[in-house]
């Protein structure tokens, strides 16, 4: 499977969610993460070579992929694509994730990029940094692009510490302290995926 994430707007959580996807992947088979990102956000975090899964540059993959090791790729794309950027990315994925941030601003971007995504793309947006309970911007997002007819997971990604932390220790979220009520977000997309629970 070939996942690819994107977006107009940066600070979206699209490389957090790069990064949480392929760990799910690396459960199933090995996988590759191409960080495409001119902020190499995704190799800074893999620095310390303790992710499941193998990190390179977009310069790198042809020779990975090459290889035929990998049965998974996720590519974490370069943040604020051209028109044509976000139409060539979509049709060279299996599934493209257009993460978004609850405020209207991400949300008008993820609304443009969907209408301009070539005929019958397999997307899904992703409503991710949303404040924890009791605040409800997650649910309020999710139901906005609802409204729009757009296809977007159920669970919204809340913002919590432990992913800096987990940056910065160069682990996925369920590793450090307090990780594990994070990690149950992407569980819950995981199962909307159309797949089991994982560790």
């Amino acid at each position: 499977m070939i996942i690819s994430l994107t977006q107009y707007k940066g600070g979206v959580g699209k490389t957090t969610s790069a990064i949480c996807l392929a760990t799910l992947l690396s459960n199933q088979a090995k996988t590759l993460l191409i960080d495409s990102d001119p902020n190499r956000s995704a190799t800074l975090w893999a620095r310390k070579g303790l992710l499941p899964f193998d990190v390179c540059s977009d310069s790198e993959a042809p020779k990975r992929l090459m290889s035929g090791q990998y049965q998974h790729t996720v590519i974490d794309t370069p943040a604020r694509p051209a028109a044509d950027d976000i139409r060539a990315i979509a049709q060279g994925a299996d599934l493209l994730i257009l993460p978004t941030t609850p405020d209207p601003l991400s949300l008008s971007a993820l609304v443009q990029i969907a209408t301009e995504l070539p005929q019958g793309t397999n997307y899904c947006c992703l409503v991710t940094l949303s404040p924890p309970a009791p605040q409800t911007d997650g649910a309020d997002a999710i139901a906005a692009l609802k409204r729009h007819g757009l296809p977007v997971f159920n669970r919204s990604i809340r913002r919590y510490k432990a992913y800096i932390k987990a940056a910065e220790a160069g682990v996925v979220v369920n590793k450090v302290p307090s990780g594990g009520v994070a990690w149950r977000d992407w569980e819950e997309v995981w199962k909307e995926m159309g797949h089991g629970k994982v560790g």
